[in-house]
């Protein structure tokens, strides 16, 4: 064990020392990061180099006049950037509560409820607590877990099941059926349900195949004997919709994505019935915190209404 005269006494690096090492990382050079922060290339240079002799450890190699990140720099500015956008939230929660609002309510969501459920849940917090600051990002259930871990976040939409790791609560919001999405003129949009059977000729728009919804489709054709063509792949169910009102192909989703359908596209129910869990992701270990429980609680109510559960 280390003697108390031998241990590290690194000290945080300042601001200013993170604020010029990421500007050199994502502008490529001193003199882009120096004209992004409002410095000289000099001021730039002692900041870096300052923060490589606290560090004990180059941020940047040099070769041949050109900086590029080391290996262990590279981990480093990753965090860097982290820890500044943590400090720009803890400035605008501060500013929030300095003015008697309710303070700032950080979510993220699955790009299939991104767009339709959490604008809506939204806008009802917002009339209710008009104070109330939002910050919103789609995000997948990876990216989700980890800002929940490491506090980046408040609440997460997921689609289930979902694997939550211990300290995150799941809460249940929705189930919802699968529901074909085509062009009002398609020649099947009149029919009263729609299975493989009768889509077995149609072209398809659709997510990738690692999403789950898609691997359930997809069983239930192989159930039938019959294999889906794929006109266009696309990675969220957004980009699906406009892709069908587009007329590129029919799409099979779930009737929570209905709340921002297009006009001129219709939804008809899936057969054989296929159903899509969706929920909420918290940290259990927190205090009940009444924001985040009426956003839980307002998005079970709105689902509701949407499904006509």
């Amino acid at each position: 064990m280390l003697g108390r005269h031998e241990q590290s006494t690194l000290r945080l690096p300042d601001v200013g020392q993170l604020r010029a090492a990421l500007a050199v990382w994502r502008e490529g050079g001193v003199t882009r990061a120096a004209d992004r922060i409002g410095l000289t290339q000099p001021a730039v240079s002692r900041l870096i180099a300052a923060l490589e002799a606290e560090l004990g450890f180059a941020v940047f190699a040099r070769e041949r006049r050109r900086l590029t990140v080391s290996e262990r720099g590279h981990a480093f500015l990753i965090e860097a950037e982290a820890a500044l956008g943590g400090l720009a939230r803890l400035s605008a929660l501060a500013l929030e509560l300095g003015q008697g609002r309710h303070g700032l309510l950080r979510i993220a969501a699955v790009s299939a409820l991104a767009h339709g459920l959490a604008p809506r849940v939204l806008a009802v917090l917002a009339r209710e607590l008009p104070g109330l600051a939002v910050e919103v990002a789609e995000r997948d259930l990876r990216q989700q877990i980890d800002g929940l871990v490491s506090r980046q976040l408040d609440v997460g939409l997921v689609a289930l099941p979902s694997a939550a790791p211990a300290g995150l609560r799941v809460e249940m919001i929705a189930e919802a059926d699968a529901v074909c999405l085509l062009p009002a003129a398609h020649p099947l949009a009149g029919r009263a349900t729609l299975g493989p059977a009768a889509l077995a000729d149609e072209r398809f728009v659709r997510l990738n195949e690692m999403r789950l919804m898609q691997q359930m489709v997809d069983a239930a054709f192989n159930r039938a004997g019959l294999t889906r063509r794929a006109s266009v792949v696309v990675n969220s169910t957004p980009l699906m919709i406009a892709f069908v009102a587009a007329g590129l192909g029919l799409a099979i989703t779930h009737r929570l994505s209905t709340l921002v359908m297009p006009a001129g596209v219709v939804a008809i129910p899936f057969r054989p019935r296929l159903t899509f869990g969706y929920a909420a992701l918290t940290r259990a270990e927190d205090a009940p915190n009444p924001v985040v429980g009426r956003f839980v609680a307002v998005a079970r109510d709105i689902a509701a209404d949407a499904l006509g559960a």
